[in-house]
């Protein structure tokens, strides 16, 4: 849930991808109570944030072929915002970067 434009190429598609794969498997009937536990997921939010995830793919003039099923099981979670974006801003120097320009200090 972190700001698309933050996110590098590598983490952008990332999550695009586990959106996908999160509903196939919330179709298949799969659990995903462990990343609901670890506020990972918040899968009533996917079509929106898909959506947000490929306007910044546009942005970037990358192919975006893959739409999301017109139905899916939808279950309540939430993304811990902060913990996730520090952790990325811990993890990935290029995400650290995008978010250091990011910040206006005027």
């Amino acid at each position: 849930m972190i700001e698309p434009s933050l996110l590098c190429r590598q983490h952008l598609l990332g999550e695009h991808n586990e959106i996908h794969k999160a509903i196939g498997g919330l179709k298949k009937g799969r659990s995903i109570r462990g990343h609901l536990e670890n506020k990972n997921l918040a899968p009533q939010y996917f079509r929106e944030r898909h959506n947000e995830l490929v306007e910044e793919m546009k942005k970037r003039n990358y192919n975006h072929q893959s739409s999301l099923p017109e139905e899916f099981p939808i279950v309540e979670g939430e993304v811990d915002k902060i913990v996730n974006l520090l952790e990325l801003y811990m993890r990935c120097g290029e995400c650290r970067e995008r978010m250091r320009g990011s910040i206006n200090l005027k």
